[in-house]
């Protein structure tokens, strides 16, 4: 009787991990590397929702949601090594992997349901959602955004980079370009011991390097 072929062994949590290593190292420096880093994210967690629909989940939520939620502040984290976990662990596990675990336990904390009860008999009607069309269309607006950041990021200098770091330890959650626009200039200056005008001057420097990336993809 002929003896049957050995199964082929799974492939060591150690060497998935020093390949993501690998990618994520390439899509921090090229545009292609990135989107196919992302693409690499987004089938990994849907093949996890799949798997474990209870955990890779936040309630109120659809799965394309918690995906692409996911994906874009995988992207972040990318673009801001500072906020990253430690490229190497002891268990082995993928650095990508580590992120978006972080992320979901983040937006499950966040967005977490609170119920109470209500008489509901003289409610108003719900004003309508958005529709699946004009959320799609959000997302990818909100990924061009992502990725025309990340393309400025790239060309900054030493001291626009200094600078934009001091910026957003000083705004708060780190996103001064979208959540305000009045940002913390004293703090930043601040930080880096220069006169308030410095930051200014900086960060209007740094938002017209934003937005000219952000037309030319738009």
């Amino acid at each position: 009787m002929p003896r049957l072929a050995p199964k082929p062994r799974a492939k060591p949590a150690r060497d998935a991990a020093a390949a993501d290593e690998r990618e994520r190292h390439q899509a921090a420096r090229d545009d292609g590397a990135l989107v196919l880093y992302q693409s690499k994210w987004e089938r990994r967690i849907s093949r996890l929702q799949r798997a474990h629909p209870a955990r890779w989940c936040v309630p109120g939520w659809s799965d394309e949601e918690v995906r692409d939620a996911l994906t874009l502040r995988l992207i972040e984290v990318l673009r801001a090594p500072e906020t990253a976990p430690a490229a190497a662990e002891p268990s082995g596990k993928e650095w990508g992997l580590r992120v978006i675990e972080c992320q979901l336990a983040l937006l499950r904390k966040t967005f977490r349901l609170r119920t109470r009860t209500a008489d509901l008999r003289n409610a108003p009607l719900p004003a309508r959602g958005p529709t699946e069309e004009e959320r799609w269309l959000e997302r990818e607006a909100e990924a061009g955004r992502a990725v025309a950041s990340h393309l400025a990021e790239l060309g900054l200098n030493r001291p626009q980079r200094r600078w934009l770091a001091a910026l957003r330890q000083g705004a708060r959650a780190g996103a001064f370009f979208q959540a305000s626009d009045a940002p913390n200039l004293s703090a930043a200056s601040r930080l880096l011991g220069k006169n308030r005008s410095s930051a200014q001057r900086a960060f209007r420097e740094l938002q017209a390097r934003f937005d000219r990336e952000r037309r030319r993809l738009g």
